[in-house]
């Protein structure tokens, strides 16, 4: 029977479902054939070379009958910038269009597919900022021919943070960290690097969340900043031919974005379904890309056309189309959820529903802006990234130990434990005998030893960890502790502290966009009461 059983991440398609994507790949490929792109198609199978920039966790590796390394290809821009460095360029500009599918490796049992069909444009050689809009022109005009009428257009530019950081006067250490943070929206990092350098500007104490309303605030107030002039001008350019174009679209800056991927050099463009909460289209400008393949520079710009969202959109029934969807806050059950409620409370959150639990899991708040689910740690970040949630409260230890495709926004300072080594006394981590090391959190083990050099084994235990030395299972162990009391009674000794522990807010990507302003006066009334803790 195990034959009949398909790989995990893997599914069939067929019926109803695999009718609607031909149809809409089938308007794709008509509407740029008659504006004469030239439809290419690459090998699913490519040298692992080709994607040497590409995140290689995400990528399934394979090797040819002679033992060279191969990919399931993950991305379908690389694979054109191959085509193109190998052969003659006769023609100085290209417009090609591919509708294909990639393979992405995903988290093991994640309930998420490894492959996905995608559509998209490259416009070859043109490096005017005319090649911007006509790949937003064509994708808007997608949107209009599949009948999604919700779209807002982001724009963000891969150039901005490090201009802006270059300005101030700070190492190239804390340039990184801070580029790190704003990136990833993480305004506790965040806040803990720039109070520690003088003059930072006061417009931009809140940058993580620069966008939407706030980022074009201060997008108008770094206008005058000579070296982010050009950016903020193309920007303008654009939303100006969005306005005349297409009046009805929504248009707005992310002075936070990070690059969709390490080849992008300029403007980035998304384009967002507030009601479906995910992205319909994005991509942007690569200028550098075929320098990786050959020795000249070609300008590029291409855009993605997510089918899967268009399918979404299609599938929803009339009902789905409400005018207000709740904010879904996932809970850690116990004692994240009992600590962090007067916290939620205070920042605006109506918890009444949660005092009185009893066996419900899910509740509603009174004035029906929320929607609380009440999970077991470990299931949090998968009910935030499979879009179920919005927000999601859990401990660090947690998050630690599992893929994350959110933003880690806030430290909320409650839950506060430390990562420590303990082991019997005498114990001796650099002796000649590989250690083995008991523990419930193997990643931050690994990441802890592979940081000092260190050869050790790990093994992962459930239940009591400090069990392991005491029955010679293991040598030492780390684990979680708040008072070291339980290692005391156990005879163990705390060798070294790993870490910090606390629990922390988490934000589903697309909830950010979708729900701005609820978020953000959530986030700054939290950031509030945090600083009036200190």
């Amino acid at each position: 029977m195990s034959d009949k059983i398909l790989a995990p991440g893997s599914h069939d398609e067929f019926g109803e479902t695999l009718v609607q994507k031909q149809q809409i790949c089938h308007v794709i490929s008509t509407t740029l054939n008659a504006k004469n792109f030239t439809a290419i198609n690459t090998p699913l199978i490519e040298r692992e070379s080709v994607f040497e920039q590409y995140q290689q966790g995400n990528v399934f590796h394979l090797r040819d009958q002679v033992g060279e390394n191969l990919v399931l290809r993950p991305d379908l821009t690389l694979p054109i910038a191959r085509f193109l460095s190998s052969k003659v360029q006769q023609e100085k500009t290209h417009q090609f269009y591919y509708i294909g599918d990639v393979f992405r490796r995903t988290n093991y049992l994640s309930g998420e597919y490894n492959q996905e069909t995608q559509a998209g444009i490259e416009l070859i050689g043109d490096a005017s900022f005319n090649a911007e809009m006509a790949a937003l022109d064509i994708m808007l005009d997608f949107a209009q021919q599949f009948g999604i009428a919700d779209v807002q257009v982001v724009i963000s530019d891969t150039r901005l943070i490090d201009r802006v950081l270059n300005t101030l006067d700070i190492s190239k250490i804390e340039q990184a960290a801070l580029k790190q943070a704003i990136e990833d929206k993480n305004m506790t990092a965040f806040d803990k690097i720039q109070r520690t350098i003088k003059n930072f500007p006061e417009n931009l104490k809140r940058w993580p969340l620069a966008f939407g309303e706030d980022g074009e605030t201060v997008m108008w107030q770094l206008q005058d900043l000579p070296e982010v002039n050009d950016i903020v001008e193309r920007w303008l350019q654009l939303a100006a031919f969005i306005h005349e174009r297409y009046p009805d679209v929504a248009v707005t800056v992310d002075l936070a974005a990070s690059s969709p991927q390490a080849y992008y050099t300029g403007t980035i463009i998304r384009g967002f379904v507030p009601s479906l909460g995910r992205y319909l289209f994005s991509g942007g400008r690569y200028d550098s890309l075929l320098e990786n393949f050959q020795n000249q520079q070609l300008p590029a710009v291409g855009m993605g056309l997510n089918i899967d969202t268009i399918m979404a959109d299609w599938r929803r029934e009339a009902v789905d189309h409400k005018p207000v969807e709740p904010i879904v806050v996932v809970l850690a059950k116990g004692r994240v959820e009992q600590a962090t409620r007067p916290l939620l409370k205070s920042a605006g959150i109506d918890t009444t529903p949660l005092d009185n639990p009893e066996r419900k899991l899910i509740f509603d708040s009174p004035d029906g802006i929320y929607r609380f689910i009440l999970v077991k740690p470990e299931d949090v970040v998968k009910y935030l990234d499979r879009g179920i949630g919005d927000i999601g409260i859990v401990g660090s230890d947690t998050i630690a130990e599992q893929i994350q495709n959110h933003f880690d926004v806030l430290d909320l300072q409650t839950g506060q434990a430390n990562f420590v080594l303990a082991a019997p006394r005498h114990f001796n981590i650099a002796g000649l005998q590989r250690q083995r090391i008991a523990t419930k959190y193997p990643r931050v083990a690994g990441q802890y030893f592979a940081k000092r050099g260190e050869d050790v084994e790990l093994i992962k235990l459930s239940g009591s960890v400090e069990l392991g030395p005491l029955t010679g299972l293991a040598d030492a162990i780390i684990d979680i502790t708040q008072t070291g009391n339980t290692l005391r009674e156990n005879n163990l000794v705390i060798y070294d502290t790993v870490g910090r522990v606390s629990t922390h807010l988490l934000v589903r990507q697309g909830a950010l966009l979708q729900f701005q302003s609820e978020l953000k006066q959530v986030i700054d009334n939290l950031i509030t009461r945090l600083s009036q803790k200190k």
